[in-house]
């Protein structure tokens, strides 16, 4: 069957964050003038300050130590069918266990190898920006959010996912973020995915609560980096139109 009848029976959803000035980040972002019709020059063109690790973005393995950096890894890794656990019951700071990922296999179907995992908290709803909103709300998005556990990381291991996502700014929970900043560490879930498991990261989603438990097909390219940790994605999910 051709590509174009297939897609037809699909609908795009956009599960990338908007990269403006203003928005939650840890290092700063910015969109720059380089030449500009207004300033009488001959095109609009400008320069990107972006860290890898801002917004929608990706972490290769190197990040934390991992073998592999982003031009080490096969295209095939960043697309695939994928599984959203819906974890909006979490509270603020909470940990996610493999008991709450069994759980939802219950009613949703086995993990399997090569599966594309995607946690869903709702966490995107707090991404905003200063231009719109007070600083006081831009920081909620890097305030109390939930993440997964060692434990948790490990079962997702075992399964072989080839890649976990989540709506939040990081995929471990703020308390083990803060840990690992406050004492020069690195976070346990991305040392577990990451670099003992060799399984990338998808982080700072948007709009997972458009995607159906099982059935979307997920698409997630970096920019081909040389010794890339990271990069900003756009990441879409084509959806059946019957889901």
């Amino acid at each position: 069957m051709e590509l174009k009848k297939v897609l037809a029976d699909y609908r795009l959803v956009d599960l990338s964050l908007l990269l403006e000035e203003g928005t939650p980040c840890y290092l700063p972002y910015h969109h720059m003038v380089w030449t500009d019709r207004k300033l009488g020059d001959g095109y609009n063109a400008y320069v990107l300050q972006i860290a890898e690790h801002h917004a929608t973005h990706v972490d290769a393995p190197a990040h934390v130590g991992g073998s592999r950096w982003l031009d080490d890894m096969d295209l095939n890794i960043w697309h695939g069918p994928c599984r959203v656990i819906n974890l909006m019951d979490r509270k603020l700071g909470g940990e996610i266990s493999s008991k709450d990922i069994k759980s939802w296999e219950k009613h949703h179907g086995d993990l399997s190898r090569d599966d594309i995992v995607l946690l869903r908290y709702g966490w995107d709803r707090k991404w905003t920006t200063k231009h719109r909103y007070p600083k006081k709300k831009v920081i909620k998005y890097l305030r109390d959010f939930p993440g997964l556990t060692v434990e948790a990381s490990a079962y997702l291991g075992r399964h072989k996912v080839k890649l976990v996502g989540t709506d939040t700014p990081t995929v471990d929970s703020v308390s083990a973020f803060l840990d690992a900043q406050n004492l020069g560490k690195t976070e346990p879930a991305h040392i577990k995915l990451l670099r003992e498991k060799g399984i990338p990261i998808l982080e700072g989603l948007k709009n997972l609560d458009k995607l159906p438990p099982n059935g979307a097909y997920l698409f997630a390219f970096p920019l081909n980096i040389k010794h890339g940790s990271g990069s900003p994605v756009r990441a879409v999910a084509f959806v059946p139109r019957h889901k």
